[in-house]
């Protein structure tokens, strides 16, 4: 009996410990912050459709002058297909306005606000929507 009891909490305590990074990975308050949403104006480089996120990478200009590269964290391609997206919606060269939840970490990374819509070349190809972690 209690060689039972003792194998059941090591199982308790190998399941708790692998499935904690799992639902760290999951939650975007910790890495991105969801209080200061930012709308950028820039030039996409590259639109990355895979998994586990898809990548919309784009060049804004700071206040500044200066270029700096930009990268917005999206849901995954299949999450994105059911809202309609596509893995050609966007293309370098592609003008974009789009809001990020900026790293808290000051790196030009954001997710992608999907509460407001996203503009391409002057027209809104993603309505707004609702953000899906």
């Amino acid at each position: 009996m209690k060689t039972n009891v003792a194998l059941l909490v090591f199982f308790a305590i190998a399941v708790a410990v692998v499935s904690t990074p799992v639902f760290g990975h999951h939650g975007t308050n910790i890495s991105y912050d969801h209080s200061k949403p930012t709308t950028l104006k820039g030039t996409v480089t590259e639109f990355v459709w895979r998994n586990p996120h898809a990548q919309l990478y784009f060049d804004v200009k700071d206040e500044s002058g200066n270029l700096v590269h930009w990268a917005g964290e999206l849901n995954s391609p299949g999450v994105l297909t059911g809202q309609g997206w596509t893995r050609k919606m966007f293309v370098p060269g592609d003008e974009v306005t789009l809001s990020v939840f900026p790293s808290k970490a000051g790196t030009p990374v954001g997710v992608v606000d999907r509460s407001k819509p996203i503009i391409s070349n002057g027209k809104e190809v993603v309505p707004a929507g609702r953000n899906v972690d």
